[in-house]
């Protein structure tokens, strides 16, 4: 007979404990870089704590550095810079065609929307810069003489290196640590001096020695001729180490740039000019002597009885009239050959002279000091901070 006996319902303290989860402990082995993460973030107190550290360390290398950069800027040479802006005139097309490529020409990419774009037969003025550096045109300003007022003379510049200009300490021992392999070359492969025959085409050709190409090379280094775009401005600068002669370079460097531009641009048209004064010479000869042919034909025959003296004199009289107008026609076209050629001389308008500056460019001591501290700090700083680092893994 099953058991009726009611049960005592659960009470709420046996059914809390019943729904208690079970915890378990599992034990798991200490990894010790499972907390890597946490140290990518830069400890400051740690960072601060090492420079503090090697403080004397930062000291001397910055003070090392510092002591460098005085020696510079004591003994480095001492250069001049002398400036001048120049407006170049600059021939616009002038036909339709040419008005609407440099209205239009830019905004489809045809490069016709600057305003430096010349005419035909006319150097733009973009191209300055290249004849300036140019061979031809060193060797020919390296030919002019200039005043050297601190040095007391007046010389080439090729001159003045070589006889009157004293190189710098720094510049001696620049050249006995960077420039001592360069120098060791030149003495093994020394000059050459070999006998040629005569070259027919020589005059033709530029021949310089190594010697000039050198210093070729460091009167380009000391000479720039830029050209604003957008203004139209072309400016020179000259720096030399003497402030008249860095002046009278930059005079004569305008001076020769006008005449190569002027030789350029009148060429053609002087050659024109050239044939017809040649022309115009024979014609007024032709014409002169059929006045004199005529003269005498009619000094000759005062009555002119027959018809044949009457047919010569005719014919003198056509051939003097052709003559004339051959010479006359030649006359007109002589002078406008004269205009054109005047026209085609360029014009620079002076914006600002030539000056003689009365600072010195070069060396800034005060920005070489500070540079040499900035670098000195962020060295010394940077190896006491890696030797930190070397010490705390132990690998020093």
């Amino acid at each position: 007979m099953p058991d009726k006996t009611p049960q005592k319902p659960d009470s709420p303290e046996n059914s809390k404990k019943e729904k208690v989860p079970e915890i378990r402990y599992v034990p798991i082995e200490y990894m010790p870089h499972m907390n890597d993460g946490d140290d990518d973030e830069i400890d400051l107190v740690e960072l601060a704590k090492n420079i503090w550290d090697g403080r004397w360390t930062i000291a001397k290398i910055t003070g090392v550095f510092v002591a460098i950069g005085l020696f510079i800027a004591l003994f480095s040479p001492v250069e001049y810079e002398s400036e001048a802006i120049l407006m170049p005139e600059v021939q616009q097309q002038t036909d339709r065609a040419g008005q609407l490529l440099q209205r239009f020409g830019g905004a489809f990419g045809l490069g016709g929307g600057s305003q430096l774009q010349a005419q035909a037969g006319t150097i733009p003025p973009m191209i300055y810069p290249r004849i300036v550096n140019s061979l031809s045109f060193q060797m020919e300003l390296m030919e002019k003489e200039i005043r050297f007022a601190d040095y007391g003379v007046t010389t080439t510049i090729p001159d003045f290196y070589e006889n009157h200009y004293s190189p710098s300490l720094t510049q001696w021992i620049q050249k006995l640590t960077i420039g001592l392999p360069y120098t060791v070359l030149g003495w093994i492969r020394g000059e050459q001096h070999e006998v040629q025959a005569e070259d027919p085409f020589e005059a033709e050709f530029i021949q310089i020695s190594k010697k000039q190409l050198e210093l070729i090379d460091e009167i380009r280094s000391r000479i720039s001729v830029n050209l604003d775009e957008e203004t139209g401005l072309l400016t020179s600068r000259v720096t030399l180490h003497d402030a008249r002669a860095a002046a009278e370079l930059n005079r004569h460097l305008i001076e020769l740039l006008k005449e190569y531009v002027t030789q350029y641009r009148i060429e053609k048209v002087q050659q024109d000019l050239e044939f017809v004064e040649e022309q115009h010479a024979a014609a007024r000869e032709r014409f002169e002597n059929r006045q004199i042919a005529l003269a005498d034909f009619r000094d000759a025959n005062v009555s002119l009885a027959t018809a044949r003296a009457q047919t010569e004199l005719e014919r003198l009289q056509d051939e003097k009239n052709l003559a004339f107008n051959l010479y006359n026609s030649l006359a007109q076209q002589l002078e406008e050959a004269r205009l054109r050629l005047q026209e085609q001389k360029p014009v620079f308008s002076v914006v600002q002279a030539v000056n003689v500056p009365s600072d010195k460019s070069s060396p800034r001591r005060g920005v070489i000091v500070i540079i040499s501290l900035c670098v000195g700090i962020i060295i010394s700083v940077s190896s006491a901070l890696i030797k930190s680092y070397m010490r705390d893994k132990k690998m020093i």
